[in-house]
């Protein structure tokens, strides 16, 4: 088995591709589903920078052409066109990747905080789909204690910084100030309330009035009521527009929620008074052609990495003894794959030669009838103890090599050891037939086990699969 990673990121694709290849919570079962058919653990973690593909598979150059089929059927687009704005990682690379991730070094906004609970999410969400095995469970763990420790004993998170913090100085910035300014939030998910608790946490600098709205009127209402806000019904966040100075949009919606009418009709309604946009959403929330109108300073998540950079060089010192700790972690991690990759075989060898030495006494010992009690004890014992100190030095080589999987191989074929049960294996790509029509995408999937093809539609709209099980492979265009 191989460790693969496969994914988007901000600083290699851009936003308007990233945004098709964002996973929403909706359609994460769906989409692990799939991946469980071509992996044999994996799990997703999607959030406004990054989608990620951690995955166990049988072979990682197939497996790689897999996952990316994937995303590609994700995005509605062919493998080629999103390829070369995809990373890879295997093995102990992909490791120290996620790691790396975890601890917030690979975050727009340096040692952001918010990754840890995305990355515990989206383990809870694989565990419910029946994705995280035991190894990625383990794999997971180190990520989160690295991650913790990175933020504990580096002044890697001091300021608990994040995109939402960094966004609204932006707005802060461009605003003069949010005190007495009127704010609308639309979208109340984790995002959402974490603008909430940033606007409320400094009392002299209170905003005059914040509303939030969402889609399901329940969770604004809530989340309003517990922060003392107003909750908007969504019918009339187009209108709550001409009372704003800043809207901090952060759904989880696949259409545009703000239209450039509806920010034009805000504005005709307030002429005098500019309008802060910021828009956190992957896929985006506000149409770009908002940023043309006149008094609008529109800002998506891509409009704040310079200023995330500039951040980033001063805190070299921070990210130097971050990365020592995710280089600790993950040398833990990767000593306990490779013990147990050979553990197999050192438990083998030990039954071999155990069951040797104990036939070679008994052999003795039935030559020698007349032994007391005592003596036929040494035997034994003599012959446990030659068995110890032969298989001494192999364990030992076995543990503590850094190929130990190419040692135990080896001592298979020398000491005749019986075979393993071979692991799962990861069918190889197959090509798949693919059109296109006015609702969607068609895909129809070899099953890979000599079934019928099952037949997968891939909606323009929400992108969710309709199948009878889920398919071995979702492929792109053909």
């Amino acid at each position: 088995m191989e460790l693969v990673i496969v994914g988007a990121h901000h600083a290699q694709m851009p936003l308007v591709l990233r945004e098709q290849v964002a996973i929403a919570a909706a359609e994460l079962p769906a989409t692990l589903a799939a991946l469980g058919t071509i992996a044999n653990e994996g799990f997703i973690l999607s959030t406004c920078n990054r989608t990620e593909i951690i995955a166990l598979v049988a072979d990682a150059a197939t497996g790689t052409a897999a996952l990316t089929e994937l995303l590609a059927a994700v995005a509605i687009t062919a493998p080629a066109t999103i390829a070369p704005h995809l990373h890879t990682t295997v093995g102990t690379a992909a490791t120290a990747r996620l790691l790396t991730i975890a601890a917030g070094l690979d975050s727009m906004v340096l040692g952001e905080d918010q990754i840890l609970a995305q990355l515990k999410g989206a383990l809870d969400a694989a565990a419910a789909a029946g994705t995280l095995g035991p190894v990625l469970h383990r794999l997971s763990a180190a990520a989160l204690v690295a991650g913790k420790r990175a933020r504990a004993e580096t002044p890697l998170g001091r300021g608990n910084l994040s995109v939402v913090s960094v966004a609204l100085r932006e707005a802060q910035e461009a605003l003069g100030s949010l005190r007495d300014r009127h704010i609308l939030i639309v979208g109340a998910g984790d995002t959402g309330e974490l603008a909430l608790k940033h606007l409320l946490k400094n009392p002299r600098e209170q905003p005059a009035s914040i509303a939030i709205t969402n889609r399901t009127a329940a969770r604004a209402t809530a989340l309003a009521a517990h922060h003392n806000v107003t909750a908007t019904p969504w019918s009339e966040r187009a209108a709550a527009l001409a009372d704003a100075d800043l809207v901090l949009c952060c759904t989880a919606a696949r259409g545009t929620v703000l239209t450039r009418d509806d920010v034009a009709a805000a504005l005709a309604a307030r002429p005098a008074r500019p309008l802060v946009c910021l828009d956190l959403a992957v896929p985006r929330d506000i149409g770009p052609d908002v940023a043309h109108l006149p008094g609008v300073l529109l800002r998506d998540v891509d409009a704040l990495a310079p200023i995330c950079a500039a951040a980033r060089v001063q805190r070299q010192g921070a990210i130097a003894a971050a990365r020592a700790i995710v280089a600790e972690e993950a040398a833990r991690f990767d000593s306990w794959w490779r013990a147990r990759a050979i553990a197999p075989t050192i438990a083998a060898l030990r039954e071999q030669i155990t069951a040797l030495g104990e036939a070679e006494a008994q052999r003795a010992l039935d030559r020698l009838p007349d032994l007391s009690a005592r003596d036929t004890a040494i035997v034994r014992g003599l012959a446990t103890s030659l068995v110890n100190k032969l298989l001494h030095a192999p364990t030992v080589a076995l543990r503590t090599s850094g190929d130990g999987e190419a040692l135990a191989l080896a001592a298979a074929s020398l000491f005749g050891l019986a075979a393993e049960t071979p692991a799962p294996t990861l069918a190889a790509p197959q090509s798949a037939a693919s059109w296109s029509g006015a609702s969607g995408h068609v895909h129809a999937l070899p099953t890979g086990d000599g079934r019928p093809a099952q037949v997968v539609t891939t909606a323009h709209d929400d992108k969710r699969w309709s199948a009878q099980s889920p398919p071995t492979m979702l492929a792109g265009h053909a």
